[in-house]
């Protein structure tokens, strides 16, 4: 039998079918389709020592003695070349588009970095969305990753992209609001009650590192949704501490392996969500990193209503996940 839940921060509404979720999870057996070709390697304009073809960098992890736009980096941040939003629009329309390039070798699946180089990657997001936090143009900044072509990547090379704008998207607005009023009703935060029990005896915490828990939300749009929230319940990404960060690399990493187990390489989003510059820690809202396994395209159902349709529920990926984890 068919479930519908919606989401208490979201608003998303997700109908469950079961009976879809005795097809195989793996999308495919043949790992050959993500080894990449000579011809992708060649042009990749993100590797090491073609610094030229992308516009300047902004932001670089790389020895004191190595120069900027020079080879011997470990990840460097420019400008998206065709970018959503541009620093040269109306106020109204200013914005900012950047890319994080992860690594400089060509690798296709963020799981193959090393554990170093997801802590560069967590510090160059801190440091990318606390740099636009100064403009005062600017309300909003988002992180995302898409990797994969059902992810939404146009380039194989691992990559994640900054958007910063002075637009909230509508989508935020509803989770602070939900946030604030769940707050005022309750006396606490809708983040701290996702950790708990919920009152159906649905318990959606995968597991626990010293400063994050890992759940998978009630309502999950997509078949092992994962989110990671900050125990300190913390608004704002980019007021993470040092130690924070590096908890928030190994514990992605170990999610992002966990996933890939379980289903095989698949392409995938992430996404820090991070509340608008201006919201205060009275308003409940806590930043979050929220992985989406991509194993379908959306259909015409999800567009045309805004709904989804997954056919894993999430108390199932949670068991399959811990099991995976060793928790």
């Amino acid at each position: 039998m068919s479930e519908i839940r919606t989401d208490p921060l979201t608003g998303f509404t997700t109908i469950f079918a079961p009976e879809r979720a005795r097809r195989p999870i793996k999308i495919s057996d043949n790992a050959s389709q993500y080894i990449p070709t000579q011809e992708q390697i060649d042009s990749d304009p993100f590797a090491e020592g073609k610094e030229s073809e992308t516009t300047p960098e902004l932001f670089a992890i790389r020895p004191p003695e190595t120069k900027a736009n020079q080879p011997g980096w470990k990840l460097r941040v420019v400008a998206n070349k065709y970018p959503a939003l541009t620093p040269v629009s109306e106020v109204d329309e200013y914005g900012v588009h950047e890319v994080i390039v992860e690594c400089p070798q060509f690798e296709t699946h963020v799981t193959r970095l090393e554990p170093t180089q997801f802590q560069y990657i967590f510090q160059a997001y801190r440091q990318r969305v606390a740099t636009h936090r100064e403009d005062p143009r600017l309300n909003y900044a988002i992180i995302f990753k898409n990797q994969g072509i059902l992810g939404g990547a146009s380039l194989g090379h691992v990559h994640s992209q900054l958007l910063a704008s002075h637009l909230i998207p509508q989508a935020l607005r509803q989770e602070v609001i939900a946030a604030r009023a769940y707050q005022l009703e309750h006396g606490y935060s809708l983040f701290e009650n996702f950790t708990r029990d919920s009152s159906d005896g649905y318990p959606e915490r995968v597991m626990s590192s010293e400063y994050f828990d890992v759940i998978c939300p009630y309502a999950s749009r997509f078949a092992f949704e994962t989110w990671v929230i900050p125990r300190s319940l913390k608004t704002h990404f980019d007021q993470s501490s040092d130690q924070e960060l590096d908890d928030l690399a190994c514990i992605t990493r170990l999610l992002l392996s966990a996933l890939e187990s379980l289903l095989g390489r698949h392409d995938l989003n992430y996404v820090i969500q991070t509340p608008p510059y201006d919201t205060s820690e009275q308003d409940g809202y806590t930043w979050s990193l929220r992985i989406y396994p991509r194993l379908s395209h959306l259909a015409g159902f999800e567009l045309a209503s805004n709904a989804f349709i997954n056919p894993v529920y999430p108390e199932q990926a949670l068991e399959q996940l811990r099991k995976q984890l060793g928790c």
